[in-house]
């Protein structure tokens, strides 16, 4: 990292982000059909809050794409209806980031019809994403993402959430394989798609930048990036060197993990600041990432995190407030190293996804859908979680996490553990 970034971001430690893109199963079941035109084409309800900002968000060029996008970019896993898109474009925002899994696999199909109906699809940047098992399996799934959204192709396709449990250890080479390479060539060859990237929040995150940068064929990654990781100096290498090679960064999950904001909240209130707005202007002091995709479900929050966008300068008090917070809180959170204590614990046990569903539940409030993530790792991790000595996982955390105690913690929040 660049002194001129690491001094800037620094500058912005952050704790809370408003609230950003998290994951996929999001959002509670899938309705019916007959649902979908209802919530697509939503009225404004009667005390949403008018447009009272004046001009639109700023934007940059996204890396070797060229493409000039807002710094706020949508997220997928609420409905993206007539109304939240309507507003969108008004304030400047045409990044609408999506998934196969997103409201229980409707929300690129409400987005689709919306976007349709307002004609808007030409000025609008897709992104859709999808978990293949390989990376040739893209080649067959781009076609229902096509359909789903009423389009013809797609601005940028992802692999999602790289290195999960879900994904073979050898995924972390993807960004740099012939095979990724020639799925990319081939979809855009047939003008399926614009841009080839993926997403990722796994303890592989550096090694695949590295990778990504290496292979040349990886046009945007979205990356878990916030105040907590600033100080790595494995990952920011990583981020240069992506940077170096042009590649588009986008930051998701820039809250860091909320631990409990209420002892700060009222400094930052008297001081006339919104800790949420405050956490996305960190973000953005770091020039290496081009935008932010936020989970922005309520008009308030589009219109708080558009204010932010349009003065994204960080004050030297929220600097001060925010880095109080940080070194006060980086034992209390998962910071998604698991690489570095999974390898003391048997092979079954997730301990970075169980805590990050965890802190789905406790600072996203998204407790139900925590609790179906949680249900889905097979049962023998569920069980084993209980019956397993994390001691030597945390004499190796460099964060001094209880990670004994947090991952009690996710078993019995999150529900049965057999």
């Amino acid at each position: 990292m660049s002194d001129c970034s690491r001094r800037n971001f620094l500058k912005g430690s952050a704790l809370l982000g408003a609230a950003t893109v998290i994951g996929c199963n999001a959002g509670g079941s899938a309705n019916n059909n007959a649902d979908l035109d209802t919530r697509a084409f939503a009225t404004p309800p009667k005390d949403a809050p008018t447009n009272i900002l004046k001009g639109q968000i700023p934007t940059k060029i996204l890396g070797k794409t060229g493409e000039k996008v807002p710094i706020l970019a949508h997220g997928g896993m609420y409905d993206l209806n007539n109304v939240m898109v309507g507003r969108a474009f008004e304030l400047g925002i045409n990044y609408f980031d999506t998934a196969d899994c997103y409201l229980g696999g409707q929300s690129e199909i409400i987005l689709g019809r919306v976007l349709e109906k307002q004609g808007k699809r030409k000025e609008s940047f897709i992104v859709s994403k999808d978990h293949p098992h390989q990376p040739s399996d893209m080649l067959r799934t781009i076609d229902t993402r096509l359909e789903k959204l009423r389009t013809d192709y797609l601005d940028l396709y992802y692999i999602h959430q790289l290195g999960d449990g879900e994904y073979p250890k050898e995924c972390v080479n993807w960004p740099k394989s012939k095979e990724f390479r020639e799925v990319g060539e081939q979809l855009k060859k047939q003008k399926k798609i614009r841009f080839i990237g993926f997403s990722c929040h796994a303890g592989i995150l550096p090694q695949a930048l590295e990778a990504a940068a290496e292979g040349g064929f990886i046009d945007v990654i979205m990356f878990r990036y916030n105040f907590r990781s600033v100080n790595s100096d494995e990952l920011n290498k990583a981020i240069d060197k992506a940077k170096k090679a042009n590649i588009g960064l986008v930051a998701m999950k820039t809250q860091g993990g909320r631990v409990s904001f209420k002892d700060k909240a009222d400094a930052f209130k008297s001081k006339g600041f919104n800790d949420a707005q405050s956490a996305l202007k960190a973000v953005w002091a770091d020039e290496r990432i081009d935008t932010i995709v936020s989970h922005m479900p309520t008009l308030q929050i589009v219109q708080e995190n558009a204010m932010a966008a349009m003065q994204n300068q960080i004050s030297e008090a929220e600097q001060k407030l925010l880095q109080e917070y940080a070194q006060a809180t980086n034992h209390l959170v998962c910071h998604g190293c698991d690489h570095i204590c999974s390898p003391h614990v048997p092979q079954e046990i997730r301990i970075g996804d169980t805590l990050r569903y965890l802190m789905y539940h406790d600072n996203y409030n998204e407790q139900v859908w925590a609790r179906e993530l949680y249900s889905q790792m097979p049962a023998q991790t569920r069980l084993a979680i209980l019956q397993t000595d994390y001691s030597r996982a945390e004499e190796a955390c460099p964060h001094k996490l209880e990670i004994g105690k947090m991952m009690a913690q996710a078993a019995l929040k999150l529900g049965n553990h057999i």
